[in-house]
């Protein structure tokens, strides 16, 4: 005998939204910086302190680095220092990736304030991370001399 399996309020209503909290925030930013973007696009801004530049591959035990990370879905940060890790992503709410040992995910800031939130972690841990020498990785066309200025004003 088959079950006859009951519809949840949002499949009664027409399904799930396609639109998040976090989609609409990164198309805003990306909006602001009147870029064209490809239609799964993505932009990486990773920053360190010290002489060291950032790179992809680094130790999170010894090494401290910020990492924002902006997808045309969601949109996220990512901090380590002296072995611990907070990562958090925003879909629709800020939610915890794996860790969140310094406590970022209820602090987080909408997108468009997350310099405060790097302000804060600089402010906190007596860090200063070099805006200037930052790694860009996108598929954004022409996106690192548009993104420069906001970079820096973080």
């Amino acid at each position: 005998m088959m079950r006859e399996r009951r519809l949840s309020p949002y499949e009664l209503l027409g399904g799930t939204s396609t639109t998040t909290a976090g989609k609409l925030a990164a198309r805003a930013w990306l909006d602001s910086l009147a870029l064209t973007p490809p239609t799964h696009w993505y932009v990486e801004v990773m920053m360190s302190t010290g002489a060291a530049l950032p790179t992809l591959a680094f130790d999170r035990d010894s090494e401290t680095r910020f990492r924002l990370e902006v997808f045309s879905e969601e949109w996220g940060v990512y901090f380590c220092h002296r072995g611990a890790v907070s990562w958090i992503r925003v879909t629709d709410l800020p939610f915890v990736h794996g860790r969140d040992d310094f406590g970022l995910a209820p602090i987080m800031p909408p997108l468009k304030n997350v310099g405060r939130l790097v302000r804060a972690i600089e402010t906190v841990h007596g860090l200063c991370f070099d805006r200037d020498r930052a790694l860009v990785r996108s598929n954004v066309p022409h996106i690192e001399s548009t993104l420069a200025p906001w970079i820096r004003a973080l």
